[in-house]
């Protein structure tokens, strides 16, 4: 009996680190299902700060036509003061 358990354990260690070694593969499974098809909630990177942001928490700034988003109102300010900066028309 020890030494079925002893193989069960074995066993199972030698499983966890073949699929730690392959990339996590409990985990992909299950990422899969995470977020359903079609879902509008996707990342957007901050022009500022560079940081990845879900889009519906972002603070969206209208500037020419295109929309910018952010992580919070400080980049937002900073991308603006940037802009006007570069921008003559805007003095």
């Amino acid at each position: 009996m020890p030494r079925l358990i002893f193989i069960f354990l074995l066993l199972t260690a030698i499983t966890f680190l073949l699929g730690r070694i392959s990339g996590n593969f409990w985990h992909r499974r299950a990422a899969g299902k995470s977020k359903p098809a079609g879902s509008s909630d996707t990342l957007v990177q901050d022009p500022h700060c560079l940081t990845y942001v879900s889009r519906t928490a972002a603070q969206a700034v209208r500037r020419d036509g295109v929309t910018h988003y952010f992580c919070g109102p400080a980049c937002a300010a900073a991308f603006e003061k940037k802009q006007a900066e570069k921008d003559p028309a805007s003095r």
